[in-house]
């Protein structure tokens, strides 16, 4: 049994490393992944932007997405 979830891959950067760790967590499970990759959150402004995004997946789906943010 697969699980439909909304993952977010974040960085300072281009987002590769956060993209790579997600991918290699996520293989483990049996979970259908709704990708997004958010690089370059760099300031305040961007940050709440994000979390504004993931607050409104939440709020429409009722799961959890999942959050990638190596840091």
């Amino acid at each position: 049994m697969s699980t439909d979830r909304s993952v977010f891959y974040i960085s300072d950067g281009t987002a590769i490393t956060a993209e790579v760790l997600g991918h290699a967590v996520l293989s483990q499970f049996p979970v259908n992944a709704n990708s997004v990759t958010l690089p370059f959150v760099e300031n305040v402004q961007r940050a709440q932007a994000v979390k504004a995004q993931i607050n409104a997946i939440y709020q429409q789906s009722g799961i959890r997405p999942l959050v990638f943010f190596p840091s």
